[in-house]
């Protein structure tokens, strides 16, 4: 439901900010919103003083425009501009509806000072054929926007199905009069009927509850004006004709839709029935359906006029010479348009709405504001008849509500519910043990139930505002099993690496597997919901990357996410599916720190790892690794006890920008847990501090390039004297095919201090050792 804030404004005092902060918390979400008209200034009115021909150009002709302060130089394309007319003139920095922005420039050796719009540059209408000129005198010089109005701002409105009241402004309106605690202005019609006109109705189908019909004789069928093009425009549908625009007008408004026929083209009666099998209408869409039986037709006795609830026939409907109007307002059984709506594929706004049921007991105020509009703006006579038949007469529903219901589904305390749903159209009466809530008509289809009502207090209430209390359970487990304890542990530790835990879902598409394999094929799904998700994940990596990809396009450049669970493949033919961890990341290293100009690199995600492997006492080792779609130099394969438990590595450039329009590194992890589980050390060991101190040598070595280093360190750590061994600096410049590696050492004996000849004996004795293995020797 798309709503204009200026629309909104005729029924209750709010702003965008209020609106935009009040409907979330009342359960509707908000998609989009932005100006109605994206346009901007300066645009100002003018008055076209002279028209000469352009002497280089046939097809323009130059304008002399008085704007107020100054006359301007302006060139157009339409030749039939003339004095004395008053015109809409874009100026120099002015940006228009098509998105075009106003420059002086020169055409054919003249400058143009500006431009003369249309109304489809102003966004007033869908295709314009000429500059709009009037005659009306203006003021000079004038804001247009702000002289038309079109500083008005839309709200696109998610509506769940089970709320078609609020596809109108109506029950926009409730609800922001309950959430704000603001009377609202609904407008009551006012008529003066005359003659007794009418037409006979009858019904002879289920599918259709009740019609309403009024005649009105004698109308004018021309544009609409300019405040209720905007209104239509703004709420994203395209004026047509007085007529047309107002029966959308009170569709939009009332939430109830209503149809206008042209009387001339009717025998005089309608006639409700459904339809036969090979019956064929012309619709107002231009195309031709034929029908299998069972849809709902309106008819006069002798030919079709249009699909009832869904759209109205091309033969039958509104034209400029038009004079007498029938109007409809009827109620369908929503599950029959919606079966025929699924059935021919054809959707209208009207099918939306009957299909989730309207309110059965507005017919009468709607055709009398229908009537009251058509009367303002098409000087229609409205007949004193209006013809109202029944087939299925609908009941008012009454809920009764105990006065412990509030403390006990919602767990808050109330004087009485009424305050709470009275501005929702909701009618109480209280009792002794409770409430009796008599259910408003235009939810009839939404309410049914005392947990219903609640839902209605809780909203109003404020779920913010709802105080949350842990659930009273008697301690009969035993608390968390030992897996369970370790993947809360590892949750914990990704948390505070900065990671966000993310839940993607356990499905993907096979194409993209093909694209991009990591882990095998997975599943496939035999019967899948969308084509996209045939596939049971084979890896937790596509749905980290889908969601890294959403976050990234949407200008959040620093991403951690990290997901704990399922994955699926086949296993000697048969599916299995295991426990896995996995995590992306791209962006900056440390976003809170101006100072840190790193980014992610793949020594981040082995820093995480080892983390992980050190926390739960697990040995393991990470091996040059080649796997498709991944840099080799930048990936490695992690084993334990000779098994791979994972790997780690960064996506080629190519897949992450063709696959995921992701123009940074991303670096990515995947760790299959069931070897973490089966190997952690749960026991944590402990170790007295040491008594004497170490020595430390660094060492800078020669090292060719491409040459592992992991085993030079292994041959450190063989020695019994070393207690810790790592790299201090990597020079890449020295010689051609080598770079130099300062590995530094860590000396300490338990039980007594080391000395330097000691120490000097040892390093030499690995020095020798590296020589012999790996003829690696030592810079200086």
């Amino acid at each position: 439901m798309r709503i204009s804030l200026e629309w909104l404004n005729e029924y209750i005092d709010v702003s965008r900010e209020e609106v935009l902060e009040k409907l979330p918390k009342l359960g509707f979400d908000i998609d989009d919103n932005g100006p109605v008209f994206p346009i901007n200034g300066p645009i100002v009115i003018g008055k076209i003083e002279k028209v000469e021909k352009h002497p280089n150009a046939e097809k323009l002709v130059i304008c002399t425009v008085n704007i107020g302060s100054e006359h301007r130089t302006i060139l157009t394309a339409d030749v039939s501009v003339q004095t004395g007319k008053y015109v809409y003139v874009a100026l120099e920095g002015a940006k228009l509806a098509n998105g075009v922005e106003i420059q002086k420039r020169e055409m054919r050796g003249i400058f143009s000072e500006g431009m003369l719009c249309s109304l489809e540059e102003l966004g007033l209408e869908e295709k314009s054929e000429h500059v709009y000129t009037t005659d009306e005198e203006l003021p000079l010089g004038e804001d247009v926007i702000r002289l038309l109005g079109l500083s008005d701002w839309y709200i696109e409105m998610e509506i769940t199905p089970n709320r078609p009241d609020c596809l109108s402004y109506f029950g926009v309106t409730r609800e922001l009069s309950a959430g704000l605690k603001r009377t609202p202005r609904f407008p009551i019609p006012s008529v003066k009927a005359a003659g007794n006109s009418k037409v006979d109705i009858e019904i002879k189908t289920d599918g259709c509850w009740r019609y309403t019909a009024r005649v009105i004789n004698n109308v004018k069928v021309k544009p609409s004006p300019m405040w209720l093009q905007k209104r239509l425009i703004a709420s994203g549908l395209r004026p047509i004709n007085n007529i047309v625009d107002i029966t959308n007008y009170v569709m939009l408004e009332t939430g109830h839709p209503v149809h206008a026929f042209d009387l001339s083209k009717l025998a005089g009666r309608i006639v409700v029935k459904d339809a036969n099998p090979g019956e064929k209408m012309l619709l107002l869409d231009g195309k031709t359906y034929e029908f299998s039986g069972g849809e709902v037709l309106i008819t006069d006795g002798e030919k079709l006029l249009a699909l009832g609830g869904i759209m109205g026939g091309e033969e039958s409907g509104i034209s400029e010479t038009t004079t007498d109007v029938l109007l409809e307002v009827a109620m369908f059984d929503p599950v029959r348009i919606r079966r025929t709506s699924r059935k021919l594929s054809v959707s209208s706004d009207s099918s939306y709405r009957f299909e989730r049921g309207v309110d059965f007991d507005d017919a009468l105020y709607v055709i009398e504001r229908l009537s009251e509009l058509i009367q303002k703006l098409a000087d229609g006579e409205p007949s004193a008849e209006i013809v109202d038949v029944w087939k299925k007469k609908l009941q008012q529903k009454v809920i009764f509500v105990p006065k412990h219901f509030p403390k006990k589904v919602i767990g808050i305390e109330v004087k009485h519910i009424g305050e709470y749903i009275e501005p929702l159209g909701f009618e109480v009466e209280e009792t002794k043990d409770g409430y009796q809530v008599y259910v408003p008509s235009f939810r009839y289809f939404d309410v049914s139930i005392p947990e219903d009502i609640m839902e209605e207090v809780g909203r109003i209430h404020g779920y913010d505002n709802i105080h949350a209390e842990p659930p009273r359970m008697l301690a009969i487990e035993k608390g968390r099993s030992q897996i369970q304890k370790l993947r809360y542990e590892l949750k914990q530790l990704l948390t505070s690496f900065g990671f966000n835990e993310a839940n993607t879902l356990s499905f993907t598409s096979s194409k993209l597997i093909e694209k991009f394999e990591i882990n095998g094929k997975g599943l496939p799904v035999s019967n899948p919901i969308i084509s996209d998700f045939d596939t049971m994940r084979p890896s937790i990596l596509y749905g980290l990357l889908e969601s890294l990809s959403y976050n990234y396009k949407r200008q959040i450049k620093d991403i951690r996410l990290f997901e704990i669970g399922k994955i699926f493949n086949l296993k000697n033919g048969k599916p299995f599916e295991e426990e896995a961890l996995a995590f992306v990341a791209t962006g900056r290293e440390s976003v809170n720190d101006y100072t840190d100009k790193r980014n992610v690199s793949f020594y981040t995600f082995k820093g995480v790892i080892d983390e992980i492997l050190l926390r739960f006492g697990i040995k393991a080792q990470f091996e040059k690794y080649s796997k498709k779609g991944f840099i080799p130099t930048r990936c490695a394969l992690i084993k334990t006890h000779g098994k791979d438990i994972g790997f780690i590595g960064m996506l080629e450039p190519e897949i992450a920008d063709k696959l995921y329009d992701v123009k940074d590194e991303i670096y990515v992890a995947e760790i299959y847990l069931e070897k973490i589980y089966e190997s952690a050390k749960t026991q944590k060991t402990y170790k007295a501090i040491p008594q004497f101190p170490y020595i430390r040598r660094d060492v800078s070595y020669l090292i060719p390039i491409g040459q592992e280093i992991a085993g030079i360190l292994e041959i450190y750590k063989s020695n019994p004297l070393v207690e810790e061994v790592g790299i201090d600096d990597i020079y890449r410049q020295v010689g051609e095919g080598y770079y130099s590696v300062t590995i530094y050492a860590k000396f300490r004996h338990p039980e007594r201090t080391l000395s330097d000849e000691e120490v000097d004996i040892a390093i030499e004795d690995i020095k020798k050792q590296i020589k012999e293995k790996f003829e690696v020797n030592p810079r200086f």
